[in-house]
């Protein structure tokens, strides 16, 4: 499950993460280097772990994301959930209109960044990715987590 990017020339992988307002992690999926990221958007919210049906995604106020994400089936899918979106527009974005709550997402960005932080700094083989296997690479990630969560809550 290792792709190439042929922009940057890199092969590997990519996390995608939704966290909690206090940075926890509540999902996370891994895919290759050459899957966009506004494919896995749906994914990730999609396997948010909890009750059976749609108990959990419906508690979700609002979601934020930056401009990678930002995608007319992304949008419909928040909004039929009645989901916040807080997801910028591109700025070659044919759509006019401005988001109402763009300008509320550089204060509020910053929890997925200190997720990341955490995950950088708790443990190394996270940081520089040294598994050449995706599933022990997410392995570590999920041991990273177990470890924030036992930080924050314990």
């Amino acid at each position: 499950m290792i792709g190439f990017d042929g922009f940057k020339r890199v092969t590997g992988t990519k996390l995608y993460v939704a966290v909690d307002g206090t940075s926890l992690p509540i999902s996370i999926r891994v895919s290759p280097t050459n899957v966009h990221d506004n494919t896995k958007f749906i994914d990730v919210l999609e396997n948010i772990p909890g009750p059976a049906g749609d108990g959990l995604i419906r508690q979700i106020i609002s979601a934020y994301a930056d401009k990678g994400y930002d995608a007319t089936c992304i949008r419909s899918y928040l909004g039929c959930y009645g989901i916040d979106c807080c997801i910028p527009y591109k700025n070659i974005s044919k759509n006019v209109a401005q988001n109402r709550n763009q300008k509320h997402y550089g204060k509020t960005g910053f929890v997925l960044e200190r997720f990341f932080a955490w995950l950088k700094c708790g443990l190394h083989g996270t940081a520089v990715r040294y598994e050449g296997n995706c599933d022990n690479h997410l392995g570590f990630v999920y041991l990273a987590c177990v470890m924030m969560y036992w930080r924050v809550l314990g």
